[in-house]
């Protein structure tokens, strides 16, 4: 009787050596296969690493002599890269305005919070749907630029991307970290580029 039951364990192939042989087959490729996705992701740039070392796809007999080149965008004028100057004193005047905004608010309601916690929500709300629907803020009106899409200048920027540029511009450092066509990694993140208009 005993010998039958080897016989039926040997034909069936389920010995206990065999069970942990096969466990640690199965942990081996579960291991394996954890590893080739981590090697995988690492791989993939993300705009997460910022911009590139500048120049770093240039060619060195010909470098960018100004920001955009690489983008096909003309030195100066209408469709130029706009300065971090402008771009800085359209934030202020968007910035102020919608202070002003705030305060009235606050001075009508507090349900909203505190003035600093308002003038953050006005004015997000104020870039999303002026660059969404117009291309710019009134600040960046007053200071003639814009946000444009570097696939297609024509074509809107739209709802999404407007809403991507304006949450990572508020965490502030995405618009400071520039590549050379002076663009922040906002704008790498959204595929656009803040370009003057006139």
């Amino acid at each position: 009787m005993a010998q039958r039951q080897d016989d039926n364990t040997s034909n069936t192939g389920k010995g206990p050596g065999k069970d942990k042989a096969r466990q640690q087959a199965e942990r081996d490729q579960r291991r394996n296969r954890r590893k080739q996705v981590r090697d995988e992701r690492a791989s993939q740039p993300t705009w997460l690493e910022g911009p590139q070392v500048p120049g770093q796809y240039e060619d060195p007999k010909d470098l960018s002599s100004y920001p955009g080149k690489l983008l096909g965008m003309p030195k100066e004028g209408a469709g130029s890269i706009a300065s971090m100057v402008q771009r800085m004193l359209a934030l202020l005047v968007d910035w102020t305005v919608c202070y002003v905004m705030a305060f009235f608010i606050t001075q009508a309601t507090d349900a909203l919070g505190g003035v600093s916690f308002v003038v953050l929500l006005v004015w997000a709300l104020w870039r999303i749907v002026t660059v969404w629907l117009f291309g710019q803020s009134p600040g960046h009106a007053l200071l003639g630029i814009g946000v444009a899409r570097v696939d297609d200048a024509d074509a809107r920027v739209g709802l999404v991307r407007s809403i991507v540029r304006t949450v990572l511009t508020v965490f502030l450092l995405p618009p400071l970290i520039q590549d050379t066509d002076g663009r922040g990694m906002h704008d790498r993140a959204t595929g656009t580029a803040v370009i003057r208009t006139r």
